[in-house]
């Protein structure tokens, strides 16, 4: 991790913290049929973005799965063109044609 990675996730970390002791008081929960009395408001809020995110990664997973299978094919599709280049192509020579055969052609055109 760089300089500035490492002073971004310190200065992130802070920030959290701060937002942490600064919301401290109690909040009720209440959710369908469940009900909860004097959760910390910052613990809530954590809870819901910890939620968040295990719910993108789950529906990202289809996308990631299509991802890999498509960088797969290309890298086969790749290997396939660089084989085929990697194999000399020899380009067949016309015969000669006979010198009857020359004539015809040049007197019939």
């Amino acid at each position: 991790m760089n300089m500035f990675g490492l002073v971004l996730a310190m200065l992130i970390g802070i920030l959290l913290v701060l937002f942490g002791a600064q919301n401290a008081q109690a909040v009720n929960l209440h959710f369908l049929a469940w009900e909860t009395t004097s959760v910390p408001l910052v613990l809530a809020l954590g809870i819901a973005m910890l939620v968040g995110v295990v719910m993108s990664l789950l529906l990202s997973i289809p996308t990631r799965i299509h991802g890999r299978q498509e960088r797969r094919a290309l890298t086969r599709q790749i290997e396939a063109q660089d084989r085929a280049l990697a194999t000399p192509y020899i380009v067949p020579a016309d015969p000669i044609p006979d010198a009857d055969e020359t004539n015809r052609t040049v007197s019939a055109g």
